[in-house]
């Protein structure tokens, strides 16, 4: 019991750093708006936008996904869990017009609720993740991911593994959003992870495997009073997006 409130904590922890930081971003959102408003020109184009422009900074999804081992360095109980897995994220910073193929960064919690089909157990924990989106290709923003954290499983009763029942699971992919309408999208996304519990009990084989994930995401929409006042600053956002 005390190590899945480990876990939970963790995921509490990270969700009021989300929390925190939108506060902050949001008073930079209002200086900006301070600044753009001195020109009637761009109030004017603001306004001649369409709405699927502007948008809030916090991100919220779902994905269901499907976990194999692999054989590096071995495969020795065929391991496989499926998975749900809300998100809830903070657009951290956006640069729609640079050059470079990085346009934004998103720091996001997204928590893991499954079980084993084989050999068997329970999986349920937390990660917080990097998201670093790219130039979007058509209604196609493609992206990458990096992150870790705590979980609590029982899959260590049925496979030699790994050993304990808090295991880390850290992770790593490509993924694919496809806009059907604005600030909605469809998501495809493939992981390598690996998991062990990172030496807190012998031994610590771990084991490696792939994710293969699909599922929803959506953008809250500002507020009204921000509307054409995201356009004009360092968190401006690709019409895409």
């Amino acid at each position: 019991m005390k190590k899945l409130t480990i876990v939970w904590t963790f995921a509490l922890l990270e969700t009021i750093s989300i929390a925190a930081v939108t506060p902050a971003l949001g008073q930079g959102v209002a200086t900006g708006s301070l600044t753009t408003s001195k020109s009637s020109q761009q109030s004017s184009q603001d306004a001649a936008e369409p709405y699927w422009t502007q948008h809030g900074r916090l991100t919220f999804g779902i994905q269901f996904g499907l976990g194999l081992e692999n054989n590096i360095p071995h495969n020795i109980s065929h391991i496989n869990f499926i998975f749900a897995a809300p998100q809830i994220g903070i657009i951290a910073w956006d640069s729609p017009h640079s050059r470079l193929p990085l346009k934004r960064f998103e720091l996001i919690s997204q928590q893991m609720l499954g079980g084993s089909t084989h050999p068997g157990g329970i999986v349920i924990g937390t990660s917080l993740v990097m998201r670093f989106g790219f130039t979007p290709i058509h209604k196609v923003v493609p992206y990458f991911d990096a992150g870790s954290g705590p979980l609590h499983t029982t899959i260590d009763e049925h496979a030699p593994e790994i050993t304990g029942h808090t295991q880390f699971l850290s992770q790593g992919g490509v993924g694919l959003q496809y806009f059907f309408r604005p600030q909605r999208a469809f998501v495809l996304e493939y992981h390598y992870f690996h998991m062990s519990n990172a030496g807190i009990a012998p031994p610590n084989h771990g084991f490696n495997g792939n994710m293969l994930t699909i599922g929803f995401r959506w953008l809250r929409r500002p507020h009204p009073s921000s509307v054409g006042t995201l356009h004009h600053n360092r968190f401006h956002l690709p019409h895409l997006w």
